[in-house]
């Protein structure tokens, strides 16, 4: 058996996550353009950046938690197409992690053309857009390494309606550290969400095959679908786009025009992703970089050990069925049960340790 030392975090990857096909996977040049015919369908509004960032990213993340939870702030917003969410998978419904009895019983979130569309009428109904088949969002870039765009306008969204996510109401969330809640629904909706999911997935298998430990591969095995490399930069590119560019203007730049010049350079030359991740780790409150670590390393750990873990219960919440389990087991993990096997601390660390990684790297390509 392989040491956990040897568990990784990736975040910058030259493939695609698992499950992904070659073929399938378009330049990041490519799905801009699919964004664009996007955007086009609201005329008159492609300049409202942020009523647009809300609308393209409804397409990859709607309903279930993100207009009642995470990104109240834009519920009411409608968007083009149809979604449903339905118990048998049909061809390009993407598949939602759901368990009961500690198996995994996914539903599966279908989007399609109405019968009123603006620009095909009634001749799509029922048809999958193209934008959304075959996992289009992760994109690979010029440079070679994949990113999921869907992930990036879930963060710049999350920016835009930037809140707590308690479970308590609007009212008494001045009370929200008496319960469980994360600080920043920017964080839950990218890398602390991501990595919450591996957490999550360690759980249930632990549950399901007789509370025998996992294995590393096991974990890694996690680590890699539920929070790959494509992902995890799609989760840190929003806090550098947001930190350089007004995604919250009502009358601004388009977003494929934002998204353009940060990928591609078409309009003017921008360093902000030769140091991306060093931006973000300012962004999430990492201080002090001496070239090696940074001076507030324990205390961020031991502030986002606790975010960690109450995402995680809300994870769990969320994909349990069980009416019972659904609320036991987020207790126990609130009340730091199941440590040994949801290994948040380690977690977290390794992701810190791939950012520190990156940032020394990224500073000796500046000099």
């Amino acid at each position: 058996m392989k040491s956990t030392k040897e568990l990784v975090q990736p975040i910058l990857v030259h493939s695609p996550e698992p499950g992904h096909n070659l073929a399938d996977v378009l330049s990041v040049a490519e799905f801009i353009e699919l964004l664009k015919e996007e955007e086009d369908y609201y005329p008159g509004e492609q300049y409202n950046t942020k009523l647009m960032v809300t609308r393209l990213r409804k397409i990859f993340y709607d309903q279930w938690g993100w207009n009642s939870e995470l990104i109240k702030g834009a519920a009411g917003i409608p968007m083009r197409y149809q979604v449903q969410i339905v118990e048998d998978p049909t061809e390009h419904a993407k598949p939602l992690r759901r368990y009961e009895d500690n198996e995994y019983q996914p539903k599966h979130r279908l989007v399609t053309y109405t019968d009123h569309d603006r620009v095909y009428g009634n001749s799509r109904v029922g048809q999958v857009p193209f934008i959304f088949k075959l996992d289009h969002q992760e994109t690979v870039l010029p440079d070679g390494t994949y990113c999921d765009v869907a992930h990036v306008l879930a963060g710049l969204d999350a920016f835009n309606h930037h809140r707590p996510v308690s479970p308590l109401p609007d009212f008494l969330l001045f009370l929200k550290n008496l319960a469980p809640h994360v600080d920043s629904n920017a964080d839950i909706v990218t890398w602390l969400g991501d990595i919450a999911s591996s957490s999550g997935d360690f759980l249930f298998y632990y549950l399901r095959h007789e509370k025998k430990p996992l294995s590393v591969d096991r974990e890694q095995h996690y680590i890699d679908i539920d929070a790959p490399g494509s992902d995890m930069l799609g989760d840190i590119d929003p806090y550098v786009i947001n930190k350089y560019y007004h995604v919250s203007a009502t009358n601004g730049m388009r977003v494929t025009e934002i998204l353009e010049e940060y990928y591609l350079n078409t309009t003017q030359e921008t360093p902000f992703r030769a140091r991306r991740c060093a931006t973000f780790c300012e962004a999430v409150g990492l201080e002090g970089w001496d070239g090696v670590k940074f001076v507030n390393e324990d205390s961020w750990l031991r502030y986002y050990a606790k975010q960690l873990r109450d995402n995680i219960t809300f994870q769990v919440f969320s994909l349990t069925e069980e009416t019972i389990k659904s609320v036991w087991l987020p207790l126990r993990i609130y009340f730091n049960g199941f440590r040994d096997v949801i290994k948040y601390d380690l977690l977290l660390r390794l992701f810190l340790t791939s950012l520190k990684t990156l940032v020394q790297q990224e500073t000796q390509l500046i000099k």
